[in-house]
């Protein structure tokens, strides 16, 4: 057992290097597929944009574009979200709406009419789910590669104990990889 456990801790670092370069490299291939996915997009953010007339492709124009977008659609709601508006619209032109469909504007065929300032809403709250999903995206992608090195400095350290009890205990090893142990004083 005292050769073997040596070679177990060196197999099992290895496994971890292994297993640290492959979650690297899905987190890498992540990022660039959500990245790819926004570029396809076309997305550009606006003048008034936290960053202006940007491409938006990475967290920070992701976040600007949402953040530009909630503002846009609060301004032409008067700071109403979309749970606050009534399904119809009203005489007043209230974006607030009604949803008592006796109250609504109703069209020629007699129907309530709907409450354009609720559809801008949630317009606005799908494409800044989109654009934060996004963020979660590149987020977790930039997390897995984070634990993908943390695993793989794991597998060094591991296969590295094992190297040095494997030298301890195997002087044949010991001398092809030049290890020696320390002299008690």
């Amino acid at each position: 057992m005292k050769k073997a456990f040596p070679l177990i801790l060196m197999v099992l670092g290895l496994v971890f290097v292994a297993a640290s370069v492959y979650t690297v490299g899905r987190g890498v291939a992540a990022r660039n597929q959500v990245e790819s996915e926004l570029v396809a997009q076309r997305i550009t953010t606006p003048e008034d944009a936290s960053i202006p007339n940007a491409e938006v492709r990475d967290v920070a124009t992701a976040q600007s574009m949402a953040d530009i977008i909630n503002a846009h659609a609060l301004k032409s709601t008067n700071g109403l979200t979309y749970a606050e508006m009534g399904k119809f619209a009203t005489a007043d032109g209230n974006p607030k709406g009604t949803n008592d469909a006796a109250a609504a504007v109703k069209s020629a065929d007699g129907k309530p009419v709907p409450n354009s300032a609720r559809t801008t809403a949630l317009n606005a709250a799908s494409l800044r789910t989109s654009l934060y999903s996004s963020v979660m995206a590149f987020e977790v992608s930039t997390l897995v590669m984070g634990l993908g090195a943390l695993i793989g400095v794991l597998g060094f350290a591991i296969g590295g104990v094992g190297v040095a009890l494997a030298g301890l205990s195997l002087p044949s090893f010991a001398r092809r990889v030049h290890v020696q142990p320390v002299a008690s004083a």
